[in-house]
């Protein structure tokens, strides 16, 4: 699937071809955090989009609880103008507001084009039916299985409950919104996508402070245009504006008090998914075993805690600038974690020591491995000089991928991934372009130019020196 830019930031016009990994690389201020801003959004309208439209498909009975849905061109096109008819809509005030852009001028000429294919989107239909064939929600669940060109869906039950007492208006739409193309457009363009925005840094030790006073601010000034009829009052009101940050930032925000507020499930050691035992090895792989996780309060809240050894906890703000970085993605890995999620994370290797950012691109690959896809952006020519060893991995011999595995931090065959599923970029001249080469991996060598320069600006500033020392002497 790709994505066309036009006049986004300093970009005239650039394309990324975006697969289950895509890095960009590149300088401050060329736009790299605007290209990721701008696909998040694209997924959440996306997803909105198919869930408010699928409606219109219909179900054909097959038998009593049970349901077909035939994969045509039909079908396969519906989706793919929808995706494409919403990528065209996101502009205007709805960028600006998406970017809280007071200006009204910075995004007022950007666009988006997204082309995916028919192909792409049967081959996610035949991804679901490959991993998941049978889906719970709540007390029923539906076995799905495909034949030819038709999709089969089979209701039961987990109890011993008549099907006929779950109440919903229209079976074949409650099936058509809720779990076909909830899970199986999921693989192209998520519905549940999570950003982590280069601030969350400082975020994560204040969103409780910050959702507190935009509250506090918000029913204070609600009292106040309540208790006067002053136009003036008004008029601060508009001129202030609303008390946002760009949405992706928000939504983190979000993400983080949603994690507290809402109940979480006590992980059994012994029962722990993929996702959380990947946490458990990036704690002792990049934090000294030290765990971060949620833990709760005497008046029965929770608060992110850090366990630093056998019977104490430390408060996340008193922790090192490396553990509260990782601490939302970890959060993220224990409580969130699921198959066609999307994270967008921008500079994942903030406060990190290069070998921990090999280590964490190592985890992320697994992650991507694990069925997430992964957005970064980066500063960092560690992330990138390793990238490149994970794309040249020998994924038709298990075991020598094994072997391989060996030189890896993590020792991990699951970090390595076949270079068709990886897409890298460098911002360069105001334009992404493609790192990926087919014989060699991910040729990152421009981007060395800096290290190369600070050389010779060594050799430069000796011989400078050498000359003087000699004039002198003469």
């Amino acid at each position: 699937m790709k994505i066309k830019f036009s006049n986004l930031g300093c970009i005239k016009e650039t394309e990324l071809d975006l697969r289950p990994l895509t890095v960009i690389i590149g300088p401050n201020n060329s736009s790299k955090t605007y290209i990721a801003y701008s696909i998040y959004g694209l997924w959440q309208r996306v997803g909105q989009t198919l869930r408010a439209k699928l409606e219109k498909l219909e179900f054909k009975d097959e038998k009593e609880n049970s349901y077909s849905l035939k994969i045509d061109n039909n079908l396969l096109d519906f989706v793919i103008k929808e995706i494409k008819e919403t990528a065209k809509n996101f502009q205007g005030i709805s960028l600006e507001s998406f970017f809280q852009d007071s200006s009204s001028k910075l995004f007022s000429k950007t666009s988006f084009e997204i082309i995916i294919s028919r192909q792409e989107v049967e081959d996610a239909i035949n991804q679901l039916i490959e991993e998941r064939n049978s889906i719970n929600i709540g007390a029923m669940f539906i076995n799905v299985s495909r034949k030819n060109n038709v999709l089969f869906f089979e209701l039961n039950l987990n109890n011993e409950k008549n099907l006929d007492t779950i109440e919903f208006n229209d079976k074949p739409d409650f099936l058509l919104l809720l779990i076909l193309f909830g899970i199986n457009i999921n693989q192209i363009l998520s519905f549940n996508a999570f950003p982590f925005p280069a601030e969350r840094n400082a975020f994560i030790n204040t969103y409780k402070i910050l959702a507190n006073r935009r509250y506090k601010i918000l029913k204070d000034t609600q009292r106040e245009l309540f208790n006067s009829s002053s136009i003036r009052q008004l008029e601060l009101l508009t001129e202030q504006g609303d008390i946002l940050y760009p949405q992706p930032v928000e939504d983190f925000l979000d993400f983080l008090s949603e994690i507290e507020l809402q109940k979480t499930p006590k992980i059994n050691p012994s029962d722990k998914n993929e996702f959380q035992k990947l946490a458990d090895e990036i704690e002792e792989q990049l934090q000294n075993k030290n765990k971060t996780n949620l833990k709760s309060t005497k008046l029965g809240g929770k608060e992110i805690k850090v366990s630093v050894k056998r019977g104490l906890e430390i408060d996340l703000y008193n922790a090192s600038s490396s553990i509260k970085q990782l601490a939302p993605l970890l959060l993220y890995l224990r409580f969130r974690a699921s198959k066609g999620d999307f994270l967008v994370i921008d500079e994942p290797e903030m406060n990190l020591h290069p070998e921990s950012q090999a280590k964490l691109l190592e985890a992320l690959s697994i992650l991507v491995n694990l069925g997430v896809r992964i957005l970064l952006t980066t500063h960092s020519p560690y992330i990138m000089a390793h990238l490149n060893n994970l794309v040249n991995g020998n994924h038709e011999n298990s075991e020598i991928l094994k072997r391989q595995s060996s030189s890896l931090y993590l020792q991990d065959e699951r970090a390595f991934l076949p270079i068709d599923k990886v897409s890298a970029y460098e911002m360069k001249d105001n334009k992404l372009v493609s790192l990926n080469d087919p014989d060699y991996g991910i040729r990152w060598d421009t981007l060395s130019d800096v290290s190369v320069d600070i050389q010779q600006k060594f050799f430069q500033i000796y011989e400078a020196g050498q000359e003087k020392a000699d004039e002198t002497e003469d």
